[in-house]
C-alpha cells in the first residue's frame, strides 16, 4: 500500500495534473492537495527529481503567476483583478 504522496508523485510522474485534477483522481479535496505539494518539492528536491510548476495564468490580461511562492490558487489578478484565472499545473521530471 502506497501513502497519497507516493501516490501523487506517480501520477505527476506520468502527467501534467493540475490540483482539481489531481484532487478527482485522489479522492481528496482540492485544498488538500495545495497543503501535500510543498511537502513534495522537498522530496524531490532531495532526489534527482524535480516537482515543474506551470504557473496560474490571468486569461484576460495574460499576467503570469511566475515566482509565486504559495501553491494555492489567487483570488484575482493584480494586474486588472480579474478572477478568471487559468489553474497551475504540476508535473515531475
Amino acid at each position: 500500500m502506497t501513502t497519497l504522496r507516493q501516490q501523487m508523485i506517480e501520477l505527476l510522474r506520468e502527467e501534467e495534473l493540475d490540483a482539481i485534477e489531481l484532487s478527482q483522481l485522489l479522492s481528496i479535496p482540492e485544498k488538500e492537495v495545495y497543503d501535500h505539494l510543498p511537502h513534495l518539492a522537498r522530496t524531490l528536491a532531495s532526489s534527482r527529481e524535480k516537482l515543474i510548476i506551470s504557473p496560474y495564468l490571468c486569461l484576460l490580461c495574460d499576467y503570469s503567476f511566475t515566482g509565486r511562492s504559495r501553491f494555492d490558487r489567487p483570488g484575482r489578478c493584480p494586474r486588472c483583478k480579474n478572477s478568471h484565472i487559468r489553474m497551475a499545473t504540476y508535473t515531475i521530471r
